[in-house]
């Protein structure tokens, strides 16, 4: 992830984080045993899970009085459900197929 160096977080600083992901708020977290920034944004993506479609991160050190919102654009797309093979029959014996265009 990318640092910013003007937004620090420093262990004992009191922090309030969420995610949101089309107007639904996936993650939130409050805390002050966090050693940085990234360490944040990883706690956040850990308890969102699997998601689809562009989520806002937005991260507030109460303690130093600053915000940091940044959008992610990364494909966490949900897993797909394993369906049933479907079963592939094959055309009864002296059956006929109609064409459209020949009748």
């Amino acid at each position: 992830m990318k640092t910013n160096f003007n937004n620090i977080v420093n262990r004992g600083d009191r922090i309030c984080a969420s995610l949101e992901c089309n107007g639904h708020r996936l993650a939130s977290v409050n805390g002050s045993d966090f050693p940085s920034l990234d360490a944040v944004k990883r706690s956040l993506l850990d308890l969102a899970g699997r998601y689809m479609g562009m989520a806002v991160m937005t991260v507030r050190n109460c303690t130093q009085g600053w915000r940091d919102v940044t959008a992610l654009a990364t494909i966490r797309r949900p897993a797909l459900v394993q369906q049933p093979a479907l079963k592939v029959t094959a055309p009864r014996a002296g059956a006929q197929y109609l064409i459209p265009w020949g009748s």
